[in-house]
C-alpha cells in the first residue's frame, strides 16, 4: 500500500532528476569500461601465445608490453602528475614582482603597528583603549607589515655588521 502512495504523489521540483554533464557521462563510461579492458588485458597477458593463435588472434602487442604498461603508468602517476601539478600551481600565482605577493583579499593589518594606516585615523582615546585591549589580552592573527620585518632585519644587520 504505502509503494502504491508514493507513486501517486507528485516529486517535489527540488528532488526532480536534473541534466546529466558531459564531464559525468565521460566518467560513467569510462569507469564501465575500466572493468572489461582490465580482464582483456591480464587475459591477454596470461594466455600463452599458442592459446591465442589457435583463437584466431593473431595481431597483439608483445607480451614485454605486459610488464612495460604498467610501469609507463606508475612513472606517469609519480612523475608526470606532480610536475603538472607544480606547473599549473605556477601559472596560477602571481609574479614574483607583484604585490599582490605581499598582500591580498584575506590580508588583516594588526591596528597596533606604527605604520598602520587604520591607526592614524583613531583619535587618541580610542588608540589607547586599544593599546589596553593589546596589553590584556592574545591579539587577534594578523600579518606584520613589510614594512616592520624590514626594519628588524636590516637594522639586526646592520648591527652586526658595525
Amino acid at each position: 500500500e504505502n509503494l502504491c502512495l508514493l507513486r501517486r504523489t507528485k516529486m517535489p521540483a527540488n528532488l526532480r532528476r536534473r541534466d546529466t554533464s558531459p564531464l559525468e557521462t565521460c566518467g560513467f563510461v569510462t569507469y564501465v569500461l575500466s572493468f572489461p579492458l582490465a580482464v582483456a588485458y591480464i587475459t591477454w597477458a596470461y594466455i600463452s601465445d599458442e592459446t591465442l593463435h589457435s583463437l584466431d588472434i593473431t595481431y597483439y602487442p608483445d607480451k614485454i608490453v605486459a610488464v612495460h604498461l604498467p610501469a609507463y603508468v606508475l612513472l606517469l602517476y609519480f612523475v608526470a602528475i606532480p610536475l603538472l601539478y607544480m606547473g599549473l600551481n605556477t601559472l596560477s600565482s602571481p609574479s614574483v614582482d607583484s604585490l599582490d605577493t605581499l598582500w591580498d583579499a584575506h590580508s588583516r593589518e594588526f591596528l597596533g603597528s606604527t605604520n598602520s594606516s587604520a591607526r592614524k585615523n583613531i583619535d587618541r582615546h580610542d588608540r589607547q583603549s586599544l593599546v589596553d585591549e593589546y596589553d590584556s589580552s592574545v591579539p587577534e592573527i594578523s600579518d606584520i607589515d613589510v614594512c616592520v620585518i624590514n626594519k628588524l632585519v636590516f637594522d639586526q644587520r646592520r648591527r652586526n655588521r658595525g
